[in-house]
């Protein structure tokens, strides 16, 4: 595969996610408060290949927060086959997992809330297409960075690669530092629970396909 010479740049956070201040930390803050002083969190990739499994490779991904919910769909659209299943979780919680279904109606459920999905820190949401030789899922975290499971490593590098995120050799996620998640709502309301609810509600609707669960 070709690589263009993208270089990484200071990552574009989401509105929901942020670094803590003085006041939010416990105790003697200093230590913390200069970590995250000399944190570097800039867009990028990077991989792990594995010898065994249904995926041989995992890559993980830092991408400006207005980008998520578009690169989520290249990804989609390269890696999963025709019958994808879509996720739904919240911070720290298993995902709901969706019927297995056609890859562009799976997708559909989330496009109403690709803001809120891409910006509040509490939603996560994937696709996954998993059978017993093989194994594809691409999931954005709470934090809001990519989590990819593939057995097409070129596929995927090409789409990150396309979109300006280029493979590093180290990388700092969000989650690695004290942070603070945050949901959009107006008036101090939490906000992940509408989507939350209402995608579950939309897999619910979705015609079953033949999938890897049948």
């Amino acid at each position: 595969m070709e690589r263009k010479n993208h270089t990484s740049e200071p990552l574009l956070f989401p509105r929901g996610v942020r670094f803590p201040r003085k006041n939010e930390l416990p105790g003697d803050a200093s230590d913390a408060l200069k970590r995250i002083a000399n944190a570097r969190i800039t867009t990028g990739y990077v991989l792990q290949t594995a010898e065994k499994g249904l995926f041989d490779t995992y890559i993980e991904a830092n991408v400006h927060a207005p980008d998520i919910f578009e690169l989520f769909r290249k990804l989609t659209w390269a890696l999963m086959p025709d019958v994808a299943a879509p996720l739904i979780g919240m911070k720290e919680e298993e995902p709901v997992i969706g019927p297995y279904t056609d890859r562009a109606l799976a997708l559909s459920v989330f496009e109403p809330y690709a803001d809120l999905l891409q910006n509040d820190g509490f939603l996560e949401f994937g696709m996954i297409h998993q059978s017993d030789l093989a194994f594809e899922e691409v999931f954005v975290a709470s934090p809001k960075y990519f989590k990819i499971w593939t057995n097409n490593r070129t596929a995927a590098e090409e789409v990150l690669q396309s979109a300006g995120i280029p493979e590093c050799d180290n990388l700092e996620f969000l989650d690695e530092y004290p942070m603070v998640s945050l949901s959009l709502g107006d008036k101090g309301k939490a906000a992940w629970a509408g989507p939350f609810y209402a995608i579950q509600d939309e897999f619910v609707k979705l015609p079953k396909a033949e999938g890897p669960e049948s």
